[in-house]
């Protein structure tokens, strides 16, 4: 087993953080830990919203050309790359051009980039607004214990760019996008003290082109960061106790839809045991290892898993693995417990994997403890 992570009381939260914690309190220290994101796989449509943004900025600086934009692309993409392939579970995405919807974003961020070039050249060009803040400049407030880095403010609108914007017929829309509402509302008021100006517009860019507009009202911002404050005081408070991991979570369909750190959860399993997982986007399961057969190409293996949980079929069910995605777990011994999250559902309702379903052996996971000493800034994401 790995070393165990310790999750600490915290100096200090910020919208990323509060996406989180809002919804459980283990999930926002997790979100909090360094060491939790060994664990975590992480979609590569957001760092296509990274580049997109880094182009974007790029653009509207004086002298930028076309081709400078294109070299700020290569080289957004190709520090993302990196980052994954050093990544246990990321190398599977070491392959910018296959990240989804990678070359419509890459058109759409130049194409976009151009447009901004023309429109700031000459007499065109717009002197920056007072008080505007761009390029992820880290903003304090609250005596330092709300921070962030919005993405953009040119003095008026606050802009945070996303990789993508949800269809709002897909099922799990309306949380992510009041999710965006929240985050842009903490933005709000950290700017508001920060550089004594409140946004007079929050808007929400995708990497598609879409955009959201999301009013900004100061009163209902200002509560959106008491509530952050009073949600990291009452984690650090449990945390300060040692409080088991389990105390802190919310285990449920709101809290568990589209977690990053279900494999690592303790109070997770026992909850889908119970609840199964057909109320959460992706499919999770917990399975007993009956065997492993190996495949003819030296990458493809298929493990035979005994699942018992709502909404499964009873019987022993195969899962076809690919090493070179879902890693070589090709050793685990027979009756080795195995979680496997973000995985589909087959017509038949048994387990399907595609390139975004993670598979862990359960003794291969750290133990999680909570602790009293305090975490360091740098660990907060």
């Amino acid at each position: 087993m790995h070393r165990r992570i310790v999750l600490t009381p915290l100096d200090r939260t910020g919208p990323t953080l509060w996406s989180h914690m809002r919804l459980c309190a283990l999930r926002g220290a997790f979100a909090a830990s360094r060491a939790a994101e060994s664990f975590v796989l992480h979609d590569p449509r957001a760092w296509l919203g990274t580049a997109f943004h880094k182009v974007a900025e790029a653009a509207a600086q004086p002298g930028a050309t076309a081709a400078t934009t294109e070299q700020v692309w290569k080289a957004a993409v190709d520090e993302a790359a990196a980052a994954a392939r050093s990544h246990p579970l990321d190398a599977r995405y070491a392959a910018p051009d296959r990240w989804p919807g990678y070359f419509l974003v890459r058109q759409r961020a130049l194409s976009s980039a151009q447009g901004i070039v023309a429109a700031n050249t000459g007499s065109q060009r717009k002197a920056p607004r007072s008080g505007s803040v761009s390029a992820e400049r880290l903003l304090l407030a609250r005596g330092g214990r709300l921070a962030g880095r919005p993405d953009r403010f040119d003095g008026r609108v606050l802009t945070e760019y996303k990789s993508s914007i949800p269809d709002p017929a897909w099922r799990g829309a309306g949380a992510v996008l009041e999710g965006f509402r929240r985050q842009l509302r903490l933005y709000a008021a950290i700017i508001a003290e920060a550089l004594g100006r409140w946004p007079a517009q929050g808007r929400i860019v995708a990497a598609s082109g879409q955009t959201m507009d999301v009013p900004l009202d100061p009163a209902v911002c200002g509560a959106e960061a008491r509530d952050a404050l009073a949600a990291l005081d009452s984690l650090n408070r449990a945390l300060a106790a040692a409080a088991p991991p389990e105390a802190l979570a919310r285990p449920g369909e709101e809290a568990c839809t589209a977690c990053p750190f279900q494999a690592l959860c303790p109070a997770f399993w026992p909850w889908l045991a119970t609840a199964g997982s057909n109320g959460l986007t992706e499919t999770a399961a917990a399975g007993v290892l009956d065997r492993i057969e190996l495949g003819q190409d030296g990458d493809l293996y298929t493990a035979y898993l005994s699942i018992h949980q709502p909404f499964m079929p009873p019987e022993i069910q195969p899962l076809v693995l690919r090493r070179s995605i879902h890693g070589d777990l090709t050793a685990s011994p027979k009756d080795a417990r195995w979680r496997i999250v973000s995985a589909k559902l087959k017509p038949d309702g048994r387990l399907r994997a595609d390139p975004s379903t993670c598979v862990f052996a359960v003794d291969d996971l750290p133990g999680v403890v909570t602790g009293a000493t305090p975490a360091s800034a740098n660990q907060l994401s």
